[in-house]
């Protein structure tokens, strides 16, 4: 496939990503920065810039990239599924095509890497994570522990309090996104109704912002 392969002094691709909340972010901070996904972009900037592939994230890899941010698909890497084919064939092998997926993202020829996943088969099976992260901590009100797996890249850093040093970044969790023991999840009114399940996969606004606002700045000086 032919893209256009614009020349700027920072280039992100953010993987398997279609709502452009990561890649938003990174283009608000002047990144030449990319999202790619099997599914159309449903961002409004993202769809006026131009900046989204539809495809395979393997067709568009190998550019010169200097950061790749990626959400692996968690449907066979999460401890969430309990049903009885958990044992089959299939599951086993689509578990093990799920693994392979997330390192081939993780050898990629790019300097500096972050793979997000629930804390799953990957942690405990593969490769530990690096940090985990709750929307809370960056101002969203709700909990949903998200594994970070980072690859010349420092840990996002987060303040419960104001200091000299640090503005305050958490906020008083009131919401419980994904459920525990069998206990329904009381849910923040955006990710209730009809959608739930889209939009709970959907990234959190506040650590895609961290992301961008932490990262560009240590990026910027690696290259220097």
């Amino acid at each position: 496939m032919d893209f256009v392969n614009k020349k700027e002094d920072m280039k992100v691709l953010i993987g398997c990503e279609y709502s452009g909340i990561v890649r938003d972010a990174f283009s608000r901070m002047g990144w030449d920065a990319w999202s790619c996904d099997i599914l159309p972009t449903e961002s409004e900037l993202t769809i006026q810039e131009g900046k989204h592939y539809q495809c395979d994230i393997f067709e568009v890899l190998y550019q010169d990239w200097d950061l790749l941010i990626a959400f692996p698909p968690c449907t066979y890497l999460s401890f969430a599924y309990t049903g009885k084919e958990r044992y089959s064939i299939e599951r086993l092998q689509n578990k093990i095509n799920a693994y392979q997926f997330f390192l081939n993202l993780w050898s990629a020829p790019i300097n500096h890497i972050c793979l997000e996943n629930p804390i799953g088969y990957i942690h405990s099976g593969l490769l530990p994570y690096s940090q985990i992260v709750n929307p809370y901590y960056f101002g969203d009100n709700y909990k949903k522990k998200t594994g970070l797996w980072l690859k010349n890249l420092p840990s996002l850093m987060w303040s419960d309090d104001r200091t000299l040093f640090h503005e305050k970044t958490s906020v008083v969790p009131e919401y419980l996104l994904v459920g525990g023991s069998g206990k329904r999840a009381k849910l923040p009114e955006k990710y209730s109704g009809k959608s739930t399940a889209k939009l709970k996969s959907k990234f959190h606004k506040g650590i895609a912002n961290a992301m961008s606002e932490q990262w560009t700045e240590y990026i910027k000086n690696y290259k220097k």
